[in-house]
């Protein structure tokens, strides 16, 4: 790890780990292999540690330093509720934004034909990643910034189990076709219908999370 990434760039690479799940919940964090790993002193390593513990990613205790933090099932429902009703919020405001800007609404529909092709073919790492980018983009047009960074910090929290939600039967085919009936909402420029489109995606979501989790966080 080259020693000249900034601040930003240490905590991106940490976030990463612990989102993608490469660093399991209750991983203990050792501030000495940090600056090993990435060559520097630990000033700049506990500034990464104090900043993804206010994401929420991270926890500290006295004497024990810091551990990924733990996700119980009532986190996961907590967390979705709050997701329901604020990606439902993002998408009505997006609506007349995709209505009025062709090159939006060009864009969502080429994420949404790659999904259905990575759908059918079974590839759930790389539907993943489409699926965020479906759901950023409808972010970043709701022209609410706050709302924008709620839902990324929120985002963050989630991701780390939605991978393994699609691994669920039938989840993936599902998640395409509940996408694919958000974006004719959005295209019939009906802000209350992707409002509920949204939710109802979010709503069987959870279902298929929570059977996935049930032993596994």
């Amino acid at each position: 790890m080259p020693s000249n990434l900034s601040i930003d760039g240490l905590c991106s690479d940490l976030r990463q780990q612990i989102v993608g799940r490469v660093l399991l919940p209750a991983t203990k964090l050792s501030e000495a292999s940090l600056c090993r790993r990435w060559k520097v002193s630990r000033t700049p390593v506990r500034e990464v540690l104090r900043r993804l513990e206010a994401e929420g990613l991270i926890s500290s205790a006295r004497y024990k330093g810091f551990i990924v933090q733990r996700i119980t099932l009532e986190d996961v429902d907590q967390l979705y509720t709050i997701k329901i009703s604020l990606e439902g919020l993002a998408g009505r405001l997006a609506t007349p934004v995709f209505s009025k800007d062709p090159q939006k609404m060009k864009e969502l529909n080429k994420i949404y034909a790659e999904m259905k092709i990575l759908s059918k073919n079974g590839d759930i790492e790389a539907y993943a990643k489409k699926n965020n980018e479906f759901h950023y983009l409808i972010w970043n047009c709701c022209q609410n910034r706050w709302l924008i960074k709620i839902l990324e910090n929120l985002s963050l929290q989630i991701h780390r189990f939605i991978v393994k939600a699609l691994y669920v039967p039938q989840r993936m085919g599902n998640s395409s076709a509940e996408h694919g009936e958000i974006l004719e909402k959005i295209k019939k420029g009906n802000g209350k219908a992707v409002e509920k489109a949204i939710g109802n995606h979010f709503r069987k979501a959870l279902e298929d999370l929570k059977k996935e989790l049930v032993q596994k966080i």
